[in-house]
């Protein structure tokens, strides 16, 4: 392949996941309360277009393809395939599950199709500030599907958050996080113009989405970073990393499952809820009891008409919920125990593992630290919202490039 088609396929992708085939989502619209059991038929054909022609991509780059694959992943997808199968919708987990695949594919195409470093910059600083553009433009010209409002008819407390032509603001906040990770990058002295006006954009906007989420944690997550790119020795650099993440999840999670931590967090902030998440986790949990081992089945258990017309909302909202507000729970939910400890063996101990290695590789360490300050937010994001194989937008996209990066960064002696 051709530098143009490498370009233009890296483009394709960016925007499939970054913008996608339906920008500008009417929230207004009473369909958006009904069961999502039925695909996108343009969207899953585009997909599949672009997977076929990655795929032949990596294809012809095998060698290179193969230091991307860690072994967990192959055994994690091996365990969300028998999953599918033990699904009450295994139609429906079927078609997420290869859905999903095609997603980890692309990711993979996408980190590799770079000519070298200057076509990478070149082509993320662009694209940054289009998805900027295209995010201000809906704000300016098409607010009653680019700010949330009072006439949509969910989240009604989300009036006035600005979302752009993303989906939800909780989506905005973590795109607009990425961005400013990216340009936070690309800031070079011979070339800071565009860059710097990108994360001075993607701030802006991330401070009106209220996405108090991503505000919170981006001052965390770059801090966290840097201290791992400080210390150097791997030990040091897992305390580093685990101890932020796992605070995290208990001063969250923990709230529903120990009084004592509940105490503590109710004295310490405001809303100890979390914005209502509390009740969603709670009813997680519950429904766990009944498959804790292997879950409800890959991706088939939120929006589900199980849920949406099985008279839950008599008991509690929580049954409404579009996913668990928790990427732990959520992943657990539908995969399992098992499922969720071999994720987090390869998604938490793995790409730290590769960062290490990476800083001896002699290899960019400016490309190697952005990918981690993605990694690092994304692991503490996930105690909040849910990034974990979500494969509709670029949350999961971006977390999944990192990772692939990361590898990569710590196998190959970049171009």
């Amino acid at each position: 392949m051709n530098r143009t088609g490498k370009t233009l396929l890296f483009v394709l992708i960016f925007l499939l996941f970054w913008v996608t085939l339906t920008p500008f989502m009417d929230l207004r619209d009473p369909s958006v309360l009904l069961a999502q059991e039925q695909g996108n038929a343009l969207q899953q054909l585009v997909s599949l277009s672009l997977f076929f022609i990655s795929a032949l991509y990596l294809l012809a780059n095998w060698q290179i393809a193969l230091k991307m694959l860690s072994p967990l992943l192959i055994i994690l997808l091996f365990w969300q395939f028998i999953t599918v199968f033990t699904s009450d919708y295994s139609g429906i987990s079927f078609r997420r599950y290869v859905y999903s695949i095609t997603v980890i594919v692309t990711a993979m195409a996408w980190v590799i199709l770079p000519e070298n470093q200057q076509h990478f910059q070149r082509m993320l600083k662009y694209l940054s500030l289009f998805i900027l553009g295209l995010s201000y433009f809906g704000v300016i010209f098409m607010p009653e599907v680019s700010i949330h409002n009072e006439a949509e008819v969910l989240e009604l407390i989300n009036a006035g958050s600005w979302r752009g032509h993303f989906s939800h603001k909780n989506i905005a906040g973590p795109a607009m996080i990425v961005l400013i990770i990216y340009n936070l990058y690309l800031l070079r002295k011979d070339d800071y113009l565009i860059p710097a006006l990108n994360i001075v954009l993607a701030t802006i906007f991330l401070i009106f989405s209220n996405n108090k989420t991503s505000i919170g944690l981006i001052v965390i997550a770059l801090l966290v970073a840097e201290i791992i790119r400080f210390v150097r020795l791997l030990p040091l650099q897992y305390l580093a990393a685990i101890i932020p993440v796992g605070l995290m999840l208990l001063l969250t999670v923990g709230t529903v499952v120990s009084l004592p931590v509940q105490d503590f967090v109710t004295g310490l902030i405001s809303d100890p809820t979390f914005t209502g998440r509390t009740e969603i986790w709670k009813f997680a949990l519950e429904q766990l009891r009944a498959h804790p081992w292997v879950g409800f089945g890959f991706d088939t258990f939120w929006n589900m008409s199980h849920l949406i017309n099985g008279g839950y909302e008599i008991e509690t909202w929580a049954s409404r919920a579009g996913h668990a507000h928790n990427g732990y729970i959520n992943l657990m939910m539908t995969t399992g125990l098992i499922g969720i400890t071999l994720f987090i063996v390869w998604m938490l101990f793995c790409p730290l593992l590769d960062y290490h290695r990476s800083q001896k590789s002699g290899n960019d360490p400016a490309l190697a630290v952005m990918y981690l300050r993605i990694w690092v937010f994304m692991m503490l994001y996930a105690s909040l919202e849910s990034p974990f194989f979500a494969p509709r937008g670029q949350v999961w996209f971006s977390l999944l490039a990192a990772v692939f990066a990361l590898r990569l960064h710590a196998r190959v002696k970049a171009r």
